[in-house]
């Protein structure tokens, strides 16, 4: 057995094996990868959810004193309440929003990140890559269900956020609808998933595992603050569309765009597509 769990076969069997390899290994690697990743999925899940569930927990307490608190507002720049999207903290979407929603990605998207960046680059410098490559795999499957695996994980982290979320806002008696809490843990997958591509670009392109998750963060930074920055500098503003955030949008308030949603998705698609043209052409590193 293999470390995907297929049969090594030899002569015309690892001939007929290779011939088989895009039908029989890419559900076998993506249900691998996606094993090795439960852990992971529940730590970040947990961690994510159970974050979003205190400040759900803690809108009761400035529910009460919205008049005072909108009061205070006041007294802040534009400016600021307009950068983190704050217009009304006794409208528990609006509130959810500016303390989780448009935070949350920022962490979020290191997940992705991480897990890409050790697909190619990491088993480089583990020294399993020629393992990996052994088995009956073509580089295009490494690559493709790698990501197709980091998708899925994916959304299960954003489903326990979720979870927690909702189960919170009911026991807590705060009336926060199902679908907004669905659209705004939803919303965040193309976004996240879109650094996750582009660290699987990196990791197929370098031979470093620290320079596949360095220039995703970086940028995934960049983007956060030219989008934040924009909202409020009319010298940036032309600026913003350049950023995957200005695309995110708060779908807790008005929904998932969908077209927003599925152009992020669109480009992630193409990061991964030129991932596998990397990888295809490249030297490994043993």
């Amino acid at each position: 057995m293999n470390a995907l769990g297929l049969r090594r076969a030899g002569g015309r069997g690892r001939h007929a094996a290779r011939r088989a390899a895009p039908l029989a290994t890419l559900p076998a690697l993506v249900l691998h990868t996606v094993r090795t990743q439960t852990r992971g999925v529940l730590i970040w899940g947990a961690a994510l959810g159970l974050y979003s569930a205190a400040l759900v927990a803690s809108f009761t307490t400035f529910s009460g004193n919205a008049e005072q608190m909108n009061q205070l507002l006041e007294a802040y720049p534009e400016g600021m309440l307009e950068a983190f999207g704050i217009t009304n903290l006794a409208d528990v979407e609006n509130y959810m929003n500016s303390q989780v929603f448009m935070l949350a990605p920022l962490a979020l998207a290191f997940f992705p990140i991480l897990a890409a960046a050790g697909t190619i680059a990491g088993a480089e410098e583990r020294g399993t890559i020629d393992v990996l490559l052994g088995n009956p795999v073509p580089r295009w499957q490494l690559v493709a269900g790698s990501f197709v695996s980091v998708a899925i994980s994916l959304l299960g982290i954003l489903a326990i956020v979720g979870f927690l979320t909702q189960i919170t806002a009911l026991l807590m008696d705060v009336d926060l609808p199902l679908g907004s809490t669905a659209a705004a843990v939803l919303n965040m997958w193309p976004l996240c998933i879109l650094f996750g591509a582009l660290a699987m670009l990196c990791s197929a392109v370098f031979h470093r595992r620290a320079l596949a998750i360095a220039v995703p963060a970086f940028l995934l930074f960049a983007m956060y603050l030219l989008d934040t920055l924009g909202r409020v500098s009319e010298d940036l503003e032309d600026l913003q569309p350049f950023s995957a955030f200005y695309y995110y949008g708060s779908a807790i308030e008005h929904g998932i765009d969908w077209t927003d949603f599925w152009g992020l998705a669109l480009v992630a698609l193409a990061l991964v597509l030129l991932a596998v043209l990397a990888f295809r052409r490249r030297d490994i590193y043993t």
